[in-house]
């Protein structure tokens, strides 16, 4: 009777009855906060996939994005969403001073990767003044809170919001402000640095000062920021509030949207679960029209182009888009899918006289690379589309832009299931070649079956992994059993270099001292000469 009543009031949404059901149904079902700030229209959708898995389960999910990139998103079907509207101005600002040189540059700067760091503070910031909204999130009395590794802006604001437990999510394979947090050994020597990284697994001497370099400068960046963001917090919450690089120490697990037979091997901690694939079906579905017509064209088959959500083909340049039309041109007995934005005009130009070029602004991606006719993807180098490529055993050609798909591009070399180029070397050429190699060599083909079976077959799929993990966090705890005790050492004591030093400096005496007996022994030789000479 109660339960019909509810059902009656009209301040109640769907939403909210299948969430009040779904406590009804799990015994010990937790009040979980998905921390999603709308980065990109992908994480949204990778964080999504997290909160939707988790309420589907049987858990009580809000999804809460304070809006960066003003996206209008709602593509939960489990999880409620909450937004904050109205603080994207200053990370608009920098991604349209972003978009004026990421074609020309090779990697971000550290100049500008630090205002990142200013933004985020800012927006941070933003967030903190909305104390009303913030209240309401707190009402709801979470067990667990999830936040990504980007800024940590969400790891202090699970803190404020009294949320017991914290869980990481690393959106991409583990960054260095992880594996710094946490206490994740990452030998340089083999591990590359994953943000505006080019570098494989297998280095030469430059190639692991260089990777050295790069981590110093990553770890250099990511306390100046958590620094600024901690100051946000102690202004507006309290003055003695933890720095959130120790929160982000003591959160319970870090799922990594990466797949340990995809990403580079590397040494992980227990408290490092990897997710990614999930919410991709093992199997695609059955394309729909137009893409089903599509995907019927081409003698030898389709290859699928597309740069992902944060890079529009209508920054590309003129040149570049000409250059990629001819090569479509070349390769005439293949179908092409591209992916353009609506502002993209040139590249319709182009396509209108290029037979074998389909332009769509949205399609199936999933469902489109698990077709039989479909040959190549060309791609950005994101991880979730390399994959849902790797899941569906197609090959690849990434080109990399940004942050880590550099690093993601090597890692498909390595696993030889593709081929990268870099953004500056999209010239007719080179598009040629490297293509040529992929729809020819059947070792990449096979590389990606293979690869693809692996992820079929291994034991412990990311669903389970996500809600299993999830559920023994929200009956145990922050799991302190998981806590390394390195994650609290400063540099010189994680890397035993006092150790080394000591041990250096013993040496040093030995050899004085030696050195010191050596020329008394000489010397009193040499006295006992001369007095033997005078006696004669």
């Amino acid at each position: 009777m109660a339960l019909a009543r509810i059902i009656r009031c009209e301040m109640w949404t769907l939403l909210d009855l299948v969430l009040l059901s779904n406590a009804i149904c799990v015994a010990h079902a937790a009040n979980i906060l998905v921390y999603s700030p709308s980065y990109s229209a992908s994480h949204l959708m990778g964080n999504a996939r997290i909160a939707d898995t988790l309420a589907e389960s049987g858990h009580n999910v809000v999804m809460f994005i304070p809006e960066y990139e003003p996206i209008a998103f709602n593509k939960t079907n489990f999880a409620k969403i909450i937004t904050m509207h109205s603080i994207s101005e200053g990370y608009m600002r920098l991604m349209d001073e972003f978009a004026k040189d990421f074609l020309t540059i090779h990697t971000a700067s550290v100049r500008m990767r630090l205002q990142w760091e200013y933004i985020s503070a800012d927006l941070c910031e933003q967030i903190l003044k909305r104390k009303d909204e913030l209240n309401q999130l707190r009402a709801y009395k979470f067990d667990i809170g999830f936040s990504e590794q980007l800024d940590l802006c969400g790891v202090g604001m699970i803190r404020y919001l009294g949320i017991p437990h914290h869980i990481w999510i690393s959106s991409t394979p583990i960054m260095e402000a992880v594996s710094y947090n946490l206490g994740v050994p990452t030998p340089l020597s083999y591990v590359p640095v994953v943000e505006e990284s080019n570098l494989s697994c297998r280095m030469s001497f430059m190639e692991r000062a260089y990777n050295m370099y790069l981590w110093l400068a990553s770890i250099y960046i990511h306390r100046r920021g958590t620094d600024m963001i901690t100051l946000k917090f102690r202004k507006y919450i309290d003055a003695n509030f933890k720095n959130v690089r120790e929160l982000a120490a003591e959160s319970a697990l870090c799922f990594v949207n990466s797949d340990e037979f995809l990403d580079v091997a590397r040494p992980i901690l227990h408290k490092t679960i990897y997710i990614g694939g999930l919410g991709v079906s093992e199997s695609s579905k059955p394309l729909q029209e137009p893409f089903s017509k599509m995907l019927l064209k081409g003698k030898k088959g389709v290859v699928l182009f597309s740069l992902g959500t944060m890079v529009p083909s209508s920054m590309l340049l003129d040149s570049t888009k000409e250059d990629l039309f001819k090569v479509f041109a070349y390769f005439d007995d293949y179908h092409f899918i591209m992916k353009v934005d609506e502002n993209d005009r040139k590249s319709s130009q182009l396509a209108e006289n290029i037979p074998n070029v389909d332009l769509v602004q949205w399609m199936p991606q999933a469902d489109i690379l698990g077709h039989p006719r479909l040959r190549l993807f060309i791609m950005h180098g994101g991880f979730y589309g390399m994959l849902e490529a790797a899941i569906r055993g197609v090959p690849l050609l990434a080109i990399p832009f940004f942050g880590d798909q550099f690093r993601n591009a090597r890692s498909a070399e390595i696993r030889g299931i593709g081929l990268s180029l870099q953004k500056y070397e999209m010239n007719y050429e080179k598009l040629v070649a490297a293509i040529s190699e992929l729809l020819n060599n059947d070792e990449y083909r096979n590389a990606a079956k293979r690869l693809s079976a692996i992820i079929h077959n291994k034991p412990n799929k990311p669903h389970e992994q996500l809600i299993k993990w999830t559920n023994f966090v929200a009956k145990f705890g922050s799991l302190p059993e998981l806590n390394v005790e390195g994650a609290q050492f400063d540099t010189i004591k994680y890397f035993c270099i006092d150790i080394i030093f000591v041990f250096f400096a013993i040496l040093a005496v030995i050899f004085l001292l030696i050195c010191t007996c050596l020329r008394v022994l000489l010397t009193m030789l040499r006295t006992n000469r001369l007095s033997m000479k005078k006696n004669e």
